[in-house]
C-alpha cells in the first residue's frame, strides 16, 4: 500500500478534519475525536508538525512531531482502523524519520504509553529502542 506523506496545518479543510476525526476516533489517548483535533491544533500552533499519511487522496494515518535541536518527539501515531496491519505506520514513520533527519534532527523519540497492548512491539519493529521511562528512540543519521 503506497502512502504519501504531507504536513497539515490548521485550520483544516472540512474533509481533512473529518478524515482526521475518523483516524483518531478510536484512539485510547483521547476521550473522543474532537479532543484529538483540539490537542493537535494547539500543538501545531505551538510549533509541532502534524504529518499525515495519504492513500488514494484520503488521509489514513497521522503523527505529531515536536521539539527543536537534535532530538524530535513523536506522539499520537494513529492509523485508520480499516488500514491497520498493512504497513501504513511503518511507511509514515520511515518518511517522518527521513524528513526530520533532513531538517537536522539526529534522534526521534517516541512518547507513547508502552503499557498499551502492541505499542512496544510496534515501536521495536519500527527500529526504536527503549530509552528511559515511557519512551523509545531511534537515530536518524549515521553515527
Amino acid at each position: 500500500m503506497p502512502v504519501a506523506v504531507e504536513t497539515l496545518s490548521f485550520p483544516l479543510s472540512p474533509s481533512t478534519a473529518d478524515e482526521l476525526a475518523r483516524i483518531y476516533g478510536d484512539s485510547p489517548e483521547f476521550a473522543d475525536s474532537s479532543e484529538a483535533l483540539a490537542v493537535l491544533a494547539r500543538a501545531v500552533e505551538a510549533g509541532s508538525t502534524l504529518y499525515a499519511g495519504v492513500f488514494n487522496s484520503r488521509h489514513i494515518a497521522a503523527v505529531l512531531v515536536g521539539g527543536e535541536g537534535e532530538t524530535r518527539y513523536m506522539r499520537y501515531l494513529c492509523v485508520h482502523g480499516a488500514t491497520r496491519g498493512r504497513g501504513v505506520a511503518e511507511r509514515l514513520v520511515a518518511e517522518v524519520r527521513r524528513l526530520e533527519g533532513a531538517q537536522g534532527a539526529e534522534w526521534l523519540e517516541a512518547h507513547f504509553n508502552l503499557e498499551q497492548p502492541g505499542i512496544a512491539e510496534m515501536l521495536l519493529a519500527l527500529g526504536f529502542i527503549p530509552h528511559g521511562e515511557g519512551h523509545c528512540r531511534c537515530r536518524l543519521s549515521p553515527a
